[in-house]
Parts: structure tokens; C-alpha cells; sequence
């Protein structure tokens, strides 16, 4: 089998590093997978009081913290050394897809950083000075739908970016 032949395994050629997205597909599972999880520790939290749900919101801020945040740097890097490989193609002929997947990932991106960032600093503060055996207080009763409608908006996002870059529209 040759390296040129179009059977060559996972289209690998000995000349490229193997699989050139991995690099940036891993941050993607790792970063972006990981949040997933946040609805569900708040709604877990929610469910056994104060305590706990003070526990899952800095479990939250902490996980954004060491894996989300530094996961989007490897991903925006090996994103944009990607449309720039001359193996994609996408340097001279720029799809409307990705264009519109970077639009969103950056507003999604920003809306996270911004808003749900804000959301959450603000959660811990509404918990602060309740008894962990408390039920949950007012305040933050009124400012959990918040996070819970950023928090579903940003996965939306996420799936819908997963879904333009695996399905590719007009490619």
C-alpha cells in the first residue's frame, strides 16, 4: 500500500504528522466536554441546599478555571494553523461554514466570558453568610434561572459548532 493511495489508512501520509486535527479535536472533548457537567452539579447542588450548592458552583468556577479556559487556547491556535494548512484547502477557498462556526464559537466565547462569568461570581456571594443546612435563599433562587438559560445557551452552541464542523454544508 502505498502513501499516496487513497486506501492509505485514516488517509495518513509518512510526510504529515499523523491525524493533523487531534490537536485541535482533544480541547475540544476535554475543555468544552467538561462543560456539559455544570447543569448538571448546580441542579445537584440545588437539590440538597446551601452547602451543597455552594460547593458545585466553586467546583464550576474551578473547572472552568484549570481545564476550560486553557483548553480554548490550543483549540483557537490549531484552528486557525489549520485553515492556513495547505492540506485543507480553506487559505485560498474560505467556506461560509467555518466562517460562521468561528462567528459563533467567538460570540459563544464571549458570552461565557462576559456573562456566565458574571453569573457565576455572583452566585457564591448570594450563598455567603446562609447556613450550609439552609434552604437556599431568595437571592440566589431569583438569579440560578440565569445561569441555567446562559449555561443552555452556550451548549447549544457548542453542538451546533460540533455539528457545522463535522457536517460542513456545501463541502
Amino acid at each position: 500500500m502505498s502513501a499516496t493511495s487513497p486506501d492509505f489508512p485514516g488517509g495518513l501520509h509518512p510526510e504529515r504528522p499523523p491525524h493533523p486535527l487531534l490537536p485541535h479535536i482533544a480541547p475540544v472533548f476535554v475543555g468544552l466536554g467538561t462543560t456539559f457537567a455544570f447543569p448538571i452539579l448546580q441542579a445537584a447542588g440545588e437539590a440538597q441546599g446551601t452547602g451543597v450548592t455552594r460547593f458545585a458552583i466553586r467546583t464550576t468556577g474551578r473547572l472552568e478555571t484549570l481545564i476550560v479556559k486553557p483548553a480554548v487556547v490550543p483549540l483557537l491556535l490549531m484552528g486557525v494553523g489549520l485553515i492556513f494548512d495547505d492540506h485543507t484547502g480553506y487559505r485560498d477557498d474560505f467556506p461560509l461554514w467555518l466562517g460562521v462556526a468561528i462567528a459563533w464559537f467567538l460570540a459563544a466565547f464571549t458570552l461565557s466570558s462576559v456573562v456566565q462569568r458574571r453569573n457565576l461570581s455572583r452566585a457564591p456571594q448570594l450563598l455567603d453568610g446562609t447556613p450550609d443546612d439552609a434552604p437556599l435563599p431568595a437571592g440566589y433562587l431569583a438569579h440560578a434561572p440565569r445561569i441555567r438559560v446562559v449555561g443552555a445557551i452556550l451548549g447549544a452552541s457548542a453542538l451546533g459548532i460540533l455539528f457545522l464542523m463535522v457536517w460542513k454544508p456545501g463541502q
